[in-house]
């Protein structure tokens, strides 16, 4: 039933890699809540995800939007950038969970991350059993063939990648593991949007994850590369309404 009223809350959390600075989108209603917690991509951040958190919260469902640990130039946590990598983005995602698991009004909890932060939530919900789905946008699979066939010995110091001064922090949190196997170890509901002629991540990837899965609906949307317009992201927070309420 969709309340249209929600209050947004800005806090910080303390963690051992910094201060995660989280935006809540609080549903006026009684009792529990499904809840969202939403990862952004390499150098985006929370901000970057209010549109789709907006949506969530009017239909009775609580959105928390948060700024990685060094995820990249624009957020609000204390981290440094040269500090990041998908480990550390585990990690900030876990402490994130244990706040939102801390609310006596928490119900069921998904995940929902694009491009990197679809990465992390896909490699990260398997060890979690209190994951309930799993909403992917574009997750960024190809992170490991990109960064794993590097040569090390070039990662001297800080360097820039995509704007982002990082350093060889991030080679070194890469998984050395199947990626797609440890997403198959979660066996809950997944959603994948991948844009057809996305430049960044190639939709082979998302093809090839939604194989991976035992519940898993996957849309490439012929033409669109790795950003959504306003209009489909949109659809997307729609359909995520659907499936939650469902």
């Amino acid at each position: 039933m969709k309340t249209d009223k929600f209050k947004i809350n800005t806090a910080s959390l303390s963690t051992d890699q910094g201060d995660i600075v989280i935006d809540e989108f609080i549903p006026e209603t009684e009792g529990r809540y499904p809840s969202v917690i939403m990862s952004h991509g390499f150098n985006s951040c929370a901000e970057e995800l209010h549109d789709v958190a907006k949506v969530l919260a009017e239909n009775g469902i609580y959105a928390l939007c948060y700024d990685f640990n060094g995820g990249g130039n624009k957020g609000r946590s204390t981290g440094k950038t040269t500090d990041m990598s998908v480990l550390t983005e585990q990690n900030d995602l876990r402490a994130v969970l244990n706040h939102v698991k801390s609310s006596p009004q928490t119900g069921d909890i998904y995940l929902y991350g694009e491009s990197q932060g679809g990465f992390v939530s896909a490699i990260t919900a398997p060890d979690i059993p209190d994951i309930a789905g799993l909403f992917l946008v574009y997750p960024a699979f190809v992170i490991p063939h990109d960064w794993l066939s590097r040569d090390e010995s070039t990662m001297q110091g800080e360097f820039e990648f995509m704007g982002v001064k990082i350093s060889k922090t991030y080679y070194d949190g890469i998984p050395r593991y199947d990626v797609f196997a440890k997403a198959s170890e979660f066996k809950k509901p997944v959603k994948i949007w991948h844009g057809g002629a996305d430049p960044v991540v190639d939709p082979e990837y998302s093809l090839k994850l939604v194989k991976s899965y035992e519940k898993c609906e996957l849309k490439v949307i012929s033409g669109l590369v790795h950003w959504f317009p306003p209009e489909l992201r949109a659809d997307i927070a729609e359909e995520i309404v659907r499936s939650i309420k469902a």
